[in-house]
């Protein structure tokens, strides 16, 4: 991420969480800071109450970074704030007994003109340019593993039993491994950050309707309202960014 001498953009989010249609606990997390420019899905994960630990043990430590001076050091901030999360994580798993806790992420970091895209997990990021959408992330998952050697292709994926299982994570016993594409911004840029509570209901066709079709606070909504309206097995979240000029008026 290296700073460019042309208009400022900066980023311009509505995010929405639902604990969806089935599940008694809302595990997802989300956080937004348009002044610094980070945006995060978190999806927590571990069983009964450690994954809504985790993904806002993850909340809390990205809202202590400070004012970026650039983007290198928002970034290096963001990379230093997910170690200590990571730590805070692996003390409260031994409170609670020792067993296996963590969240996946998904984040996007702005600043002038640049982005870094950051992630662990099955949590995604897409973006909206030119009216064509583009998946960012990869998933960090057994079955993306098999559809990647060629074991099995994207439908017969959809009903494997292990589809779900996670192989990254900011967790307890597990390395942090984060995986990063950057680039540059462009006015009109629209981003989706989600958990797999939309993707598990939404295909990229619909997705991509969807952020083509209506103004910022709309289209989370809308994402939202597909999911639930689909069966919302799972929680929901949300976070969808407009990039303009630092001069726009807020809808």
């Amino acid at each position: 991420m290296m700073d460019r001498t042309l208009v400022p953009l900066r980023g311009y989010a509505v995010g929405l969480t639902h604990v969806g249609c089935v599940r008694d606990e809302n595990q997802d997390a989300l956080f937004i800071d348009e002044t610094k420019g980070i945006f995060a899905v978190m999806d927590g994960a571990g069983g009964l109450s450690g994954g809504a630990i985790a993904s806002n043990l993850v909340k809390e430590a990205l809202a202590e970074i400070p004012d970026p001076a650039n983007a290198e050091d928002l970034l290096e901030q963001f990379e230093s704030r997910l170690i200590d999360a990571k730590i805070q994580i692996e003390k409260a798993a031994e409170r609670i007994g020792g067993g296996p806790m963590g969240t996946t992420i998904a984040a996007l970091l702005t600043h002038r003109n640049n982005f870094a895209c950051l992630w662990a997990g099955d949590s995604r990021v897409y973006r909206l340019r030119n009216d064509r959408l583009e998946q960012l992330t990869t998933d960090h998952t057994e079955v993306q593993e098999l559809i990647d050697q060629k074991v099995m292709t994207k439908e017969e994926a959809k009903n494997f039993a292990r589809r779900h299982v996670i192989t990254h994570a900011i967790g307890s016993g597990l390395d942090l491994e984060l995986e990063i594409v950057s680039g540059n911004l462009r006015a009109r840029d629209r981003f989706l950050l989600c958990s797999d509570g939309l993707t598990g209901h939404l295909d990229d066709t619909v997705i991509e309707n969807f952020l083509k079709s209506a103004a910022l606070g709309s289209t989370a909504k809308d994402l939202l309202d597909g999911a639930l309206s689909d069966g919302g097995s799972d929680n929901v979240t949300v976070v969808v960014v407009d990039i303009d000029s630092t001069a726009r008026v807020k809808e």
